[in-house]
Parts: C-alpha cells; sequence; structure tokens
C-alpha cells in the first residue's frame, strides 16, 4: 500500500483504540449511572464521537494528510477500489445473509435497535455522527491502525485481525451489559462491511477511500434499514 502509518502514527492509533474503544465508553457507562437523566444517549454518543474525532486529527493528522494527497494523486484508482469495494461488499453480504437466516440472526441486532432509538431521539445528531464522524474515527483504528500496522508483517493476519476486531466492536458491549456471550454472533453481519474497507484502503493506497466507502456504506444502512 502506498500510504501506512509511520511508526509513531501508529503509536497514535493504538491510544486512540485505548480511548475510543476502551476508556470512554466506561466513562460514559459510569456518567449514565451518576446522572441518568442528564444527556439522552443521541447526545452522549454525539459528544463521544465529536471527541474520538479531535483526537484522531490531533494524533493522525498528518496521515490524513499523506493519505488524502494519495486520493488526489490517483483519483481513479480510488474511484476504482471504492466501486469494486461495494461489488464485493454486495457478493460477501449474500452469503453471509444465508449464514445469519440458519442461525436466526436477521432480526434484533443490538446495534441496529440502539441507533434506531437515538434516531428517533436526535435524526439529525445521530446522521451526522453516524454518516462523517464515525467512518473517519474507525478507519483511523481499524484500517490506518490495526491492518495497516499489521499488513506490513502479514497481509492475511492483517485483514483477519482488523475484520474480527471490527466487527466485534459493533457488539461487544451489549455482550457484556447482557452477560450473554450469544450477542457476539451479530459481529458476523460486520465481516463483508469489514472485508470491503481493507480491500479498498489496501487497493487504494488512501485511507479515504476507505473512510469515504464507510460514510456511503452507513448512510445506505440508514437508508435501507431505519
Amino acid at each position: 500500500m502506498k500510504t501506512l502509518m509511520k511508526k509513531s502514527e501508529l503509536w497514535g492509533a493504538v491510544m486512540l483504540f485505548i480511548l475510543h474503544v476502551m476508556l470512554f465508553p466506561t466513562l460514559i457507562g459510569i456518567f449514565v449511572i451518576k446522572k441518568p437523566d442528564l444527556l439522552s444517549d443521541s447526545q452522549l454518543n454525539f459528544i463521544y464521537y465529536c471527541t474520538s474525532i479531535v483526537i484522531a486529527f490531533l494524533l493522525l493528522g498528518k496521515f490524513l494528510r499523506r493519505s488524502f494527497d494519495t486520493l488526489l494523486d490517483n483519483p481513479w484508482g480510488c474511484l476504482k477500489a471504492f466501486l469494486i469495494g461495494w461489488g464485493i461488499y454486495f457478493v460477501l453480504a449474500a452469503i453471509v445473509g444465508v449464514v445469519i437466516m440458519a442461525l436466526g440472526l436477521e432480526d434484533n441486532n443490538p446495534n441496529d435497535e440502539a441507533i434506531d432509538n437515538m434516531l428517533r431521539q436526535e435524526r439529525g445528531m445521530i446522521i451526522a455522527m453516524t454518516v462523517f464522524l464515525a467512518p473517519i474515527v474507525e478507519e483511523c483504528i481499524f484500517r490506518g491502525g490495526i491492518f495497516g500496522g499489521l499488513y506490513r508483517k502479514n497481509r492475511i493476519v492483517a485483514y483477519a485481525v482488523s475484520i474480527v476486531l471490527f466487527s466485534v466492536y459493533h457488539v461487544w458491549q451489549y455482550a457484556f451489559a447482557a452477560q450473554d456471550l450469544s450477542y457476539l454472533l451479530f459481529a458476523i453481519s460486520y465481516i463483508p462491511a469489514s472485508f470491503a474497507l481493507c480491500w479498498s484502503y489496501e487497493n487504494s493506497g488512501s485511507i479515504w477511500t476507505g473512510i469515504f466507502f464507510h460514510m456511503s456504506f452507513n448512510m445506505y444502512a440508514l437508508a435501507v434499514s431505519f
């Protein structure tokens, strides 16, 4: 790939992962317990992602700039990777859809239900968070940091670890809160998008291809599901 994180930037991605995936959710949980009626779920999540995106630009701004230059240098190659990524997604989604139906997981995805509930509270805020903020933060962590960091060592391991962590990331809190590991099965539904995002980044050389793919995917998911 053309644009990978430097060693110092990889440490920045690790720090962002710790803050965004581990520390901030814990702090939000404590805040909700102590001040249950002060802020709605949608407001808390919007603040959560606003904070994370500021940190992402502070820690990884130079990487994002270099990667955007790569996009500008090869716009048609990035567009091709973006479009083929969508094709890959639809093929994998059809295959995974059969597995999901066989497991009886086509309904009641806890993450989808949470987003649906927040959309009813603050629709504009949640759309902004889902379509614009989350893709930048999550691509910096899971593709730029995890996938790109491991890619130097082993391409297959990079795909596997990034896909697993990204997929589990969307459901682990529900499994933890309910003390029910069966919730982790819903991670399967995120595998097609995760693979396509890795592929788009790898074949375009720019994290922004993945970010724009992620933005368009979340917009598509909102339109189809909600």
